[in-house]
């Protein structure tokens, strides 16, 4: 971000939002974000976790912001949880990956994946060590009018590594409106590194960028 001479403002904190408890946070609370902004989402939305019945999961704050966040990647992403992630078919009608499916176990690797209308998945083989990767950069969300951006990966290692790999390699991404998947393979990563720069050798092939008008 500093490369493209986007100033920082200031950390959002998206608690968990317990109905027994908590006060929804409206409106009013996000007064300060203005159109010229920019929101820098680095963990994946959890838009289905409350309904999708995984182990894993992560839990919504249920705030307006995040609401209107939510609305939209659902332009993007039909299903997005921990062990599922499914296109919209405006964006992945003619993809192959048009749905994913993911282990939880000891890693966030890519499990099968079918193409739009196919009623069979395509498993990937026992010992791969596939990651999939997804950025999206869009001008504006709803009633803010800011813009977003956001770099994830299944797990938090997978994202760890797919953000190292969005700075070092497309930091043209950040002014480029796009929704973007990428894979790329964990194979043989050393189990305790002390910095991220082993991430710049890892083979990364671009599956899907679609590109966002307006």
């Amino acid at each position: 971000m500093a490369i493209k001479r986007q100033g920082y403002g200031t950390i959002l904190f998206n608690s968990p939002f317990d109905p027994k408890k908590d006060k929804k946070l409206g409106h009013e609370h996000f007064s300060f974000i203005k159109p010229d902004d920019l929101i820098v989402l680095t963990t994946r939305p959890p838009l289905d976790d409350q309904n999708h019945g995984d182990k894993k999961r992560v839990n919504e704050s249920s705030t307006h912001l995040e609401e209107q966040v939510f609305a939209e990647f659902q332009k993007y992403l039909a299903i997005c949880a921990r062990s599922h992630v499914q296109l919209t078919p405006a964006v992945g009608a003619n993809f192959e990956r048009f749905d994913l499916k993911f282990y939880q176990h000891k890693n966030a690797r890519l499990k099968s994946y079918r193409a739009h209308r196919e009623s069979h998945s395509i498993k990937t083989p026992e010992d791969s060590e596939f990651a999939i990767g997804f950025f999206l950069r869009t001008p504006s969300i709803p009633v803010y009018g800011c813009g977003l951006l956001a770099c994830f990966g299944m797990g938090g290692w997978e994202t760890l590594i797919w953000n190292r790999i969005v700075r070092t390699r497309f930091p043209d991404w950040v002014s480029r409106p796009s929704f973007v998947i990428s894979q790329f393979d964990m194979k043989g990563l050393p189990d305790h590194p002390p910095t991220l720069a082993f991430a710049d050798k890892i083979k990364v092939d671009i599956l899907l960028e679609h590109k966002i008008v307006g």
